[in-house]
């Protein structure tokens, strides 16, 4: 606790000095900041487009974690990006130097930070290095961020979006955020990724797949490996389907453990595949079955059934998705408890390293249910022509 205080004591200072001694030279642009996680990303871009139409004529750049820069740099609604290393910029004072006065330099006329739980040395301290004369953000919580602290950061924004304190999933908050910015309607809908390169010769699959993303960004959120290759050999056993387990560069090794664990055949393209890769192999499944990850989002942006291990931890934030959002959902698959809420920090007995028990608690024979639903309500949607083009996106 007092080292994370000197740290945010340590850096406040830092950012007084790019403050008072960088240079700026005011312009036209708005900055748009979003420095969250790679699902979050894709969650808020169906409400991202609507910047330019708010705001007609203006160069727009965007600040966000280099973690979804990839995907970023293909999308139209942005004029520039600017990645940030997330690492660094808490823990690297000439790194934080040179970006923070980068950004000041820049001389944006707005900036705006549409993220509900701020951090205060993150897209708060962009805010302030911004110096625009129109700094929004929203009135938001203290998930990320104590109150003192909030106090303070809320003194350098020129204007806080007002914001509901009751539960939202994050595609109703991003909504909200737009509504009470623009004073305009705005409806939810599932986000919707374009075509973006065709896959490389190396990632081309014969045949039907479906896909398992079996990693996550802590290990108590991960359902066991042996859920995943029992759910594995029967999808293959039911439909004949090629299975293809993906994940990250930190993910090889828990990939790899999954294909030894398995008695059939598993294409293993783990750590393999860049982010838009990713998303294209996504788009050529039958369907997805994963922990709560950003291939969730990415596979309902492309209209891919997914069946997710949906934990307490932030359950009702990310998932499930409204029921009236139209597109392909994600459908969560869950172990109810009391002590749902509690922010991943658990209070409940398991081994450390293990799965918590409301992820281990979910079965197998639930998560196989879900899956047959998915893909019923898949034929269904061909045979209407319900599913969306990707022509929709802009």
């Amino acid at each position: 606790m007092l080292i994370n205080a000197f740290r945010l004591f340590y850096l406040y200072f830092l950012d007084i000095f790019v403050k008072i001694f960088t240079r700026q030279v005011k312009s036209a642009n708005l900055l748009l900041v979003r420095l969250d996680a790679i699902g979050d990303f894709i969650l808020w871009l169906d409400t991202a487009k609507e910047y330019r139409r708010l705001y007609p004529g203006r160069r727009i750049v965007l600040c966000t974690s280099s973690a979804q820069i990839e995907i970023a740099n293909k999308l139209s609604y942005w004029d520039e990006v600017w990645p940030v290393d997330m690492s660094l910029l808490g823990t690297s004072p000439i790194y934080r130097l040179k970006l923070l006065r980068k950004i000041r330099r820049a001389g944006f006329n707005t900036a705006i930070q549409p993220t509900f739980s701020r951090v205060f040395s993150l897209g708060d301290a962009v805010i302030r290095a911004s110096g625009a004369t129109q700094r929004i953000g929203s009135v938001g919580n203290s998930a990320n961020i104590n109150p003192i602290a909030q106090h303070i950061s809320d003194r350098w924004y020129t204007k806080l979006v007002a914001a509901s304190q009751a539960p939202l999933m994050e595609l109703e908050r991003n909504a909200e955020f737009i509504r009470n910015l623009s004073g305009q309607e705005f409806r939810v809908r599932t986000p919707v990724l374009p075509k973006f390169n065709p896959l490389p010769e190396r990632l081309k699959i014969e045949g039907p797949y479906f896909v398992i993303f079996p990693g996550a960004s802590w290990s108590g959120r991960q359902w066991p490996a042996t859920h995943f290759v029992e759910v594995m050999t029967e999808l293959q056993r039911r439909y004949g389907w090629r299975a293809v387990v993906c994940g990250g560069p930190a993910e090889k090794y828990l990939c790899q453990s999954i294909v030894n664990l398995s008695a059939v055949g598993i294409i293993n393209l783990g750590g393999k595949t860049s982010l838009p890769e990713l998303v294209e192999l996504l788009r050529g499944a039958e369907i997805l079955i994963s922990n709560e990850t950003s291939a969730v989002h990415m596979a309902a942006a492309v209209s891919t059934p997914c069946v997710c291990i949906l934990g307490g931890g932030h359950f009702g934030r990310f998932l499930p998705y409204p029921v009236y959002a139209p597109g392909c959902k994600p459908v969560g698959v869950n172990h109810e408890m009391s002590c749902y809420q509690c922010n991943w920090h658990c209070t409940q007995p398991h081994a450390p390293g293990s799965a918590v028990p409301c992820i281990s608690g979910v079965t197998v024979a639930s998560v196989l249910e879900s899956a047959r639903i998915q893909l019923q309500g898949k034929s269904r949607r061909a045979n209407s022509n319900e599913s969306r083009s990707p022509e929709t996106y802009d």
